[in-house]
């Protein structure tokens, strides 16, 4: 049988497959993240490229949004199963807070005193709606998990503490809130323990998690530290969730090691990000739709040549501007 960069056809139809499948869920997904506001996450990077894509949801700008090879959407999913697996750690110690929806998908034919709203229409209720109960909306950092739903389900799916902001026009989400006044210590009996209780913040923390090749995790974290844009992240969340500080959660996707770096509250830093953040609402509120100036200090830069935008960007006059490091620094602080 004949083969096709050393596999054989079968294979090769497979992979093709898996290739073809992953792309269209990213296609399908697409439009789940909005950028009608501004994403924390974007905040330590090329601030111009957020506000394009501002102004790409609201109608203003026709460019169409980048797409990722499949090895690469590969590669987000291993972060992803970073996150399912430490949340499933911090729920199993019982210091996770986030939202908690309810697994029952009959959950919202049962009212709240747990009785049977329509019990002769179960399949089509199911059917028609895809809603259950969520719990720990009412709080900021949301809740622990509820032993059981009104419903009388046990069972929920962790959903990530929302971070929102109004005045700043921003949403995101958290991937855990930590709160060790839940934390049972006898639970681990039958293994010897390797942590000190006394040591434990008395207030919640958030916590975000991130995946790092070998070599980066042996250059970049032990050796200069972490991701500052990660830290403008990081900080956001500390803010407008009111935690005492935060961690970056490391994990060395070759081998699973740890690195991780406790990040407290920066009034300094989070005011940067606030003035920032009230500049682009400004820009965007005017008739003419500005733009900030862009944070990498060149046209031939990496950040630049995988940013969609490029091709209007580039063209821009702003990088002809005599004054665009002033301007730069006037925007940016260093962050």
């Amino acid at each position: 049988m004949k083969k096709i960069n050393g596999e054989c056809p079968e294979i090769c139809a497979l992979l093709g497959l898996v290739d073809t499948y992953i792309r269209h869920r990213q296609f399908l997904q697409k439009d789940d993240r909005s950028y009608k506001h501004y994403h924390p996450s974007e905040f330590g990077k090329c601030l111009r490229r957020q506000q394009y894509l501002h102004y790409t949801e609201l109608g203003y700008l026709q460019v169409e949004k980048s797409s990722f090879e499949s090895r690469i959407l590969r590669l987000f999913d291993k972060g992803h199963n970073m996150h399912s697996r430490w949340t499933d750690y911090f729920d199993g110690m019982g210091i996770l807070r986030g939202l908690w929806k309810c697994k029952n998908p009959f959950c919202m034919n049962i009212d709240d005193k747990g009785i049977v709203l329509d019990s002769s229409n179960l399949v089509s209720s199911y059917s028609k709606k895809n809603e259950t109960r969520i719990y720990g909306k009412k709080n900021v950092m949301g809740e622990f998990k509820p032993d059981l739903c009104v419903c009388g389900c046990p069972d929920f799916e962790y959903v990530e503490t929302p971070v929102i902001s109004s005045e700043m026009n921003m949403k995101g989400r958290a991937d855990a809130v930590l709160d060790f006044s839940g934390l049972k210590i006898g639970q681990f009996e039958g293994v010897e323990d390797s942590f000190d209780k006394s040591i434990f913040p008395k207030n919640p923390i958030v916590v975000d998690m991130k995946t790092i090749n070998d070599y980066d995790f042996k250059n970049r974290l032990v050796k200069i530290g972490p991701h500052p844009e990660y830290v403008i992240q990081l900080t956001t969340y500390i803010h407008l969730l009111g935690c005492e500080f935060g961690v970056l959660l490391y994990e060395n996707k070759n081998d699973s090691q740890i690195k991780s770096f406790k990040i407290p509250r920066n009034d300094k830093r989070f005011a940067i990000i606030k003035d920032q953040a009230r500049m682009m609402v400004e820009m965007a509120s005017g008739e003419n739709k500005l733009l900030p100036p862009p944070r990498p200090s060149s046209r031939s830069c990496y950040e630049c040549k995988k940013c969609e935008f490029s091709s209007v960007c580039l063209t821009s006059s702003v990088w002809k501007d005599d004054k665009l490091d002033e301007k730069r620094q006037k925007f940016y602080k260093g962050l």
